[in-house]
């Protein structure tokens, strides 16, 4: 039982240290003592991962691209929509001020019978309308 606990042991050392060399070599460090197998091994994983940040920069770049583009065109529905409700404003306000104006006229004024197109005239239709002679 020791000594497949000790087997064990070293077996996982080894392929700790086996693993940390690798590291190193991958971060560029002690690669003097490597054989050019084990180099172009080393060249094509980090070319792989180049490869994979390029796309994901690209992919990042697209996404901002389409983000950029529906800002933009949001921005302009927003400014159409801001000018077409001034516009309906200065619209609204300019038939409230002629209003405005008419009913002061009319309140100033007091004459109704120059504002009346034409006059009535009561006809009598009854006989206790109509005057005696």
């Amino acid at each position: 039982m020791f000594q497949s606990l000790s087997a064990e042991i070293d077996r996982v050392k080894k392929e700790n240290d086996n693993m940390q060399n690798e590291l190193r070599h991958l971060k560029g460090e002690d690669l003097n003592s490597l054989q050019p197998r084990e180099l172009i091994a080393i060249e094509e994983a980090l070319q792989n991962g180049q490869t994979n940040l390029r796309e994901k920069q690209m992919d990042h770049w697209r996404m901002h691209k389409r983000n950029g583009k529906m800002l933009e065109d949001e921005h302009k529905l927003l400014s159409f929509r801001v000018a077409y409700q001034h516009q309906q404003d200065v619209e609204l306000s300019g038939g409230m001020r002629e209003l405005e104006i008419g009913y002061h006229q009319v309140e100033h004024d007091r004459d109704f019978t120059s504002q009346m197109p034409f006059t009535f005239r009561v006809q009598p239709s009854h006989p206790n309308l109509q005057e005696d002679e």
